[in-house]
């Protein structure tokens, strides 16, 4: 039995926060293959206040590529309307029916899983591997989630052997704390200042090459 991970984002850019815990888990995990899968329409942003999501696409593709295990996911490239998580986790469980299947998502996202769309149907067709971020964690973090969800996390440190999940399981990867986020890395974009050591290289190359983040009148025409 495989086990499958998806990693869902708006990764508006894809960043060294969201690959380098990734990898971790990965290797942590033993994950037989992670997707990726930007947001469409992520009903919580508000129209155009994202980059195209072909551009999203596309960072997470070269960022990728260098790495076996990990893949791009289209699946709500072409959808319209608002997409949504368990719609997207719901497709996965069908395509794999048979293997387990793992939800990666930051600890900040975790603490607010009660305002997702259906979240009840969400954490019952997956596993989670919640990903540390300084600012939600420990005791924290745990007051913040449903008192149902509480039973089923679990601390795992990095390396750490994980046998498969005899049953639902949160598991709450124990990494280093990546402290980035996109919407700094934008801000600095558009401030001029540098951000080459904040996302991968196939990625600052795409935002230099489309000049994504700029400032209002310095978006170059071939990123409109």
């Amino acid at each position: 039995m495989r086990r499958i991970a998806i990693y869902g984002g708006t990764f508006d850019p894809f960043h060294l926060g969201h690959l380098i815990p990734t990898v971790r888990a990965e290797e942590t995990f033993q994950f037989d293959a992670v997707y990726f899968v930007p947001a469409g329409a992520p009903p919580h942003k508000e129209k155009g206040e994202l980059s195209r999501v072909t551009h999203r696409l596309a960072m997470v593709t070269v960022a990728t590529l260098p790495y076996e295990r990990f893949f791009a996911g289209d699946d709500e490239v072409f959808m319209t309307g608002p997409t949504y998580t368990v719609d997207t986790v719901r497709r996965y469980r069908n395509r794999f029916p048979d293997d387990h299947l793992y939800f990666l998502l930051g600890s900040d996202s975790f603490s607010q899983i009660t305002t997702w769309h259906d979240w009840e149907a969400l954490v019952e067709m997956t596993h989670f591997v919640v990903l540390h971020r300084a600012h939600m964690w420990g005791e924290t973090l745990r007051h913040k989630v449903p008192e149902r969800l509480r039973d089923r996390m679990r601390v795992v440190a990095p390396f750490e052997s994980v046998p498969d999940p005899t049953g639902l399981t949160v598991y709450l990867l124990d990494h280093e704390p990546f402290p980035i986020s996109a919407t700094s890395i934008r801000d600095r974009q558009r401030r001029g200042l540098p951000i080459r050591e904040l996302v991968p290289h196939e990625v600052y190359t795409y935002i230099e090459k489309y000049g994504l983040y700029r400032r209002h009148g310095e978006v170059r025409r071939d990123a409109q």
